[in-house]
């Protein structure tokens, strides 16, 4: 074989290699594409892409990684492609203004599609803003006073006893009148948050669907939630947006600390038949 048939070969098995790299790792990744994130002044600026006209919703996530990586993970809001005002691009941005100036945040997005399948897109990259935001986390909280809730099993209700849990101030949250208390839940690994018209006592029982009942729940804190309509159809959510988490622990009448709590309402047995119509009657 001549030499330059041999240099051939070796060239053409090396870029066949190389290829097969290429397809492998474009094969393996792992996550969707990341999101752009822009610096405004007082917020950042969320932009993506639908993935698939089967996207029922994109849920929004933050984590605060001035000092570490491994902080906890904190729920922007989701969005609802059906109630964008504008799809024709394909795209879609969000506003979060719920930061600390001159500390760093990253983001990433999930999609769930209309079949309950969940995917999610890599971390952006860390950025800050320079101007604009609130000078103290703690601002942008709901201030519980250090209260607990005091369970009541037989009513299955919570009661806020000597005090009150007060909302982030206009100045911190400009439209903070437009968001309502909302209590989050977890059992196993559901997490859901259910706006109250009331803090300091919330019935249970009238507030959780049934998937809630029988089962060990733990109440993980209090948010501010809030809820954006189409403009043109005010039936149909375009976004619901969040303050962060502010935990909340509950006690029983005894005054002992409770992780978790279980509604189990009560009733009756089953009465015994008595009914006439049979199966393969006319």
């Amino acid at each position: 074989m001549k030499k330059t048939e041999i240099s051939l070969l070796i060239c053409t098995l090396f870029t066949a290699l190389l290829m097969c790299g290429c397809n492998f790792n474009l094969s393996d990744k792992k996550y969707l594409e990341r999101p752009d994130v822009y610096v405004k002044d007082g917020y950042f600026d969320i932009r993506g892409a639908y993935i698939s006209s089967q996207t029922k919703c994109i849920t929004i996530y933050r984590q605060n990684v001035t000092d570490r990586d491994d902080a906890e993970i904190e729920r922007v809001a989701i969005l609802y492609p059906d109630g964008a005002e504008e799809k024709e691009n394909q795209t879609f941005s969000h506003e979060d203004r719920m930061v600390v100036v001159n500390e760093k945040y990253r983001y990433y997005l999930r999609f769930t599609d209309i079949n309950g399948i969940r995917n999610r897109t890599e971390w952006s990259e860390p950025k800050k803003l320079e101007s604009g935001g609130v000078s103290n986390f703690s601002l942008l909280c709901y201030d519980t006073h250090n209260l607990k809730y005091t369970y009541y099993p037989d009513t299955m209700e919570l009661k806020l006893l000597g005090g009150t849990i007060d909302a982030p101030s206009a100045t911190a949250i400009a439209d903070i009148a437009n968001y309502n208390a909302a209590l989050v839940f977890q059992y196993d690994d559901v997490i859901q948050s259910f706006e109250i018209d009331e803090t300091a006592s919330v019935n249970l029982k009238a507030l959780l669907p049934n998937d809630f009942l029988y089962k060990d729940i733990t109440l993980l804190g209090i948010i501010g939630q809030k809820t954006v309509y189409n403009k043109k159809d005010t039936q149909v959510k375009d976004r619901i947006m969040w303050t962060p988490l502010s935990s909340l622990s509950i006690e029983n009448e005894a005054g002992n600390k409770m992780d978790t709590i279980r509604l189990d309402p009560k009733y009756g047995q089953e009465g015994t038949d008595y009914s006439l119509i049979s199966d393969n009657e006319n």
